[in-house]
């Protein structure tokens, strides 16, 4: 207690030692003339509150003390002395002055108030709902696959966030996601490979809008927020309703294609795009499934070689077991038999695998090229407009229309998501055996197909 009177006493005796008319000239040489000792004050002589303080390293500014309504004080810092004016001061002062008569928060109160609604403002923005979707436990790996992350995180990076990414998320409206949908369509299509689909676009934009709606969904969920702006039908069709069958002589053509990229890369890299796409043919599966394969992932036992793809790296998110023909066994074999590495198709750096769309890329140019040199002869190209993934569907009609396999062991081969409807939930068969025996008609049908094996 007599510590505080005896400070609050000091404190008197300074300001009335330390007061002089604050003007440009007195503040200039109490700057020059200040010893470095110690923080001192000179208080103004006009407005009594106001006082100029140097620092012992020599810096200065214009502050104001506060006596807030429960008599405690503070000092509020108005400008510094080389930004402005005594009289700027002096002004600012006075207005900060009145403003507490009439009753508003003091300076250094309403700073702190502004400095919450600013920081409660940026954590309702869509970027800090995005970051916190992105990092809960059930949107990440391994709950989800690590390339289905990695691609929300992109199309959140560079389409959605720099147009929605500061907006107050409850704020947003459907008007809003439609117009960001709509222009990353248009954008889209003027990139030249996308010139090549039905619907330029089309496909990155309902993308975008899914991860939108994914991320209020889960919004919502957490009872963050009570709206969906972007649950509203696609705005663009993506794909066709049913294609159309590989044309014959497609697949060898582009079958001896591939072996020549393989005898021009012996002992160079660039031959795991061609092998993974002869695989995509042989084994039916995916090609970002494909690419992704790791040497650990496979059984070599004699007449029951197996790829079992984890749930993480499979489309269904489930575990998948591949029986391999001998064809596909002997391709797979091939691809390992080049490096040590884990993965089957290591990228050039040996860090990681190739891109997941390597294949997609691989089979774009072959087939551009094909079809570039058909036109320059002018003989029509069985492969003008074949996509890599018609040689899944190609299998899955085969299998089903002239190989005598049924559509159920079919839609297995190719690992659509089961059927878990009531009239299949009471058949309890081991259809590993049917589906090895429609994989090897499979590959034979493929052999015959190419003719060159």
């Amino acid at each position: 207690m007599k510590a505080t009177v005896f400070r609050l006493e000091r404190e008197q005796e300074d300001m009335a030692n330390n007061r002089l008319k604050l003007t440009q000239t007195n503040v200039q040489r109490l700057i020059r003339d200040h010893d470095g000792a110690k923080k001192v004050r000179h208080w103004d002589t006009e407005v009594p509150k106001l006082f100029l303080a140097i620092t012992p390293k020599g810096s200065a500014a214009y502050k104001l003390r506060i006596v807030k309504p429960d008599g405690s004080k503070t000092d509020a810092k108005l400008i510094a002395a080389n930004d402005g004016s005594p009289e700027i001061a002096r002004a600012m002062a006075m207005k900060e002055l009145g403003r507490m008569a009439l009753g508003e928060a003091d300076l250094v109160t309403r700073k702190r108030i502004t400095k919450v609604a600013a920081q409660e403002e940026k954590a309702s923005t869509f970027a800090a709902l995005t970051s916190l979707f992105m990092a809960t436990s059930e949107k990440s790996p391994p709950s989800i696959k690590q390339r289905t992350y990695d691609e929300r995180e992109r199309l959140l990076r560079v389409h959605i966030l720099p147009s929605l990414g500061e907006t107050q998320f409850r704020q947003i409206t459907r008007a809003q996601v439609r117009g960001l949908v709509r222009s990353i369509q248009a954008e889209a299509a003027k990139h030249p490979r996308a010139k090549e689909s039905s619907n330029p676009g089309a496909k990155l934009a309902n993308e975008c809008q899914g991860v939108i709606r994914a991320v209020f969904n889960w919004a919502i969920e957490e009872e963050l927020t009570d709206v969906n702006p972007a649950t509203f039908r696609k705005l663009f069709k993506d794909t066709p309703d049913k294609r159309s069958q590989m044309p014959d002589g497609a697949l060898k053509l582009m079958w001896d294609a591939l072996n020549e990229e393989l005898r021009r890369s012996e002992g160079r890299h660039g031959w795991g795009a061609a092998l993974a796409i002869m695989l995509h043919a042989l084994t039916l599966q995916r090609p970002a499934e494909i690419v992704a394969a790791r040497r650990d992932q496979f059984d070599w036992t004699p007449g029951k070689e197996m790829w079992r793809i984890p749930a993480g790296q499979t489309k269904t998110n489930e575990v998948y077991d591949v029986p391999l023909s001998p064809q596909a066994a002997s391709l797979f074999r091939e691809a390992l038999s080049k490096h040590n590495l884990p993965w089957v198709f290591p990228n050039k750096a040996g860090d990681n695998h190739i891109r997941h769309d390597g294949p997609k890329q691989r089979w774009m140019r072959i087939r551009n090229k094909l079809v570039a040199e058909a036109k320059k002869a002018d003989e029509p190209c069985p492969l003008a407009g074949v996509q890599l993934y018609d040689c899944r569907r190609l299998g899955r009609t085969l299998l089903v229309r002239e190989l005598g396999v049924s559509p159920a062991i079919a839609e297995a081969c190719i690992n659509h998501a089961p059927d878990r409807s009531m009239r299949t939930r009471y058949d309890v068969g081991e259809s590993r055996g049917d589906v090895r025996q429609a994989m090897e008609l499979w590959a034979k049908e493929v052999e015959r197909l190419v003719d060159n094996f």
